[in-house]
């Protein structure tokens, strides 16, 4: 516990059994994980306990071998921006883990430290859900960012469709968008950024798996995160606004627009979005089904129907 209570400036390990944690650079600010998953603690009598545990990337390689040698830790969840830096630090990752590269669940299997994804998976449950379909079949997806949920989303998605469906990435950074293509196969496509209202002809649902917004927005509204001044930060937000309603505009009419952030429920491109007359679906349902699938590899014995039913009552 000395090198846990060290690396966690002191938390309080020792008021559970039992705990969990959600590994990330500052989940103590939001994440909801530790309240949908004490909820189901509480529900259920376990004397178990989830922390948000806020960690320096030079912390992260020796926290994860404390949890290893610590049999208390259950398991948790990975938040940004550890996603890819966490694969190689635990015992196994998952198959499908592997092929995106990326995790954002931990469990233990006997003395070994597992990762998994469920990103994806949820992603995937959401939008049959909304859609009102057993599969996504043969659509036109376009996946906006590659982080680790925009690429475990991307591959995930993919594997769901059949026909003529595709999945087509857009990013920042094009070798990595033709990395993550090469890796989920034929059904993977690239197209440019900045985007163009070309490459949103035909699309059905629109994925926004940044944190920065849908348009690009420029060196100036970057600048913003380095103390830019409050009227240069509302030009770069009017630009941006400017440039998502020209590309929404480009969508069929029939096209379902999803953002992954789940915090505000209804972001700036929804609430765009749905102006011009588009279906929207926010990121709070994707944030729930992957804490259940999260939770059901920590924790055993407990049916995932009434962990979701739980979690669900969470504000």
């Amino acid at each position: 516990m000395t090198v846990l209570n060290h690396l966690l400036n002191a938390p309080d390990l020792d008021r559970s059994e039992r705990y969990a944690a959600i590994l990330g650079e500052r989940p103590s600010l939001g994440a909801r994980s530790p309240s949908l998953w004490n909820a189901v603690f509480e529900a259920e009598g376990l004397d178990v306990f989830f922390h948000p545990f806020d960690v320096a990337a030079d912390q992260l390689e020796p926290l994860v071998a404390a949890l290893k040698a610590d049999p208390r830790f259950v398991g948790g969840a990975v938040a940004v921006p550890y996603k890819t830096a966490l694969v190689p630090l635990v015992d196994r990752v998952e198959p499908a883990a592997s092929r995106i590269g990326a995790v954002n669940c931990l469990y233990r299997d006997g003395e070994a430290l597992c990762a998994a994804n469920s990103d994806g998976l949820a992603a995937r449950d959401v939008l049959r859900e909304a859609l009102g379909a057993a599969t996504l079949g043969g659509r036109r997806i376009l996946v906006i960012g590659i982080g680790g949920a925009g690429a475990a989303i991307a591959a995930t998605l993919a594997d769901d469709l059949d026909g003529e469906g595709c999945v087509v990435l857009a990013n920042r950074d094009r070798a990595k968008a033709e990395a993550l293509a090469a890796r989920i196969g034929a059904r993977a496509k690239v197209i440019d950024w900045p985007l163009r209202a070309a490459g949103l002809a035909g699309v059905d649902v629109l994925v926004n798996a940044t944190s920065l917004g849908f348009a690009p927005v420029g060196d100036a509204a970057r600048a913003a995160n380095r103390r830019l001044t409050a009227v240069g930060a509302a030009e770069a937000a009017a630009e941006n606004i400017s440039e998502s309603i020209l590309l929404l505009d480009a969508l069929p009419p029939h096209a379902l627009v999803f953002d992954a952030v789940y915090q505000p429920r209804e972001t700036m491109l929804l609430h765009l979005a749905a102006g011009r007359g588009l279906a929207i679906l926010g990121g709070a349902g994707m944030n729930l089904e992957q804490a259940v699938i999260g939770f059901g590899k920590a924790v055993q014995g407990i049916d995932p129907t009434r962990v979701r039913a739980i979690m669900f009552q969470v504000p």
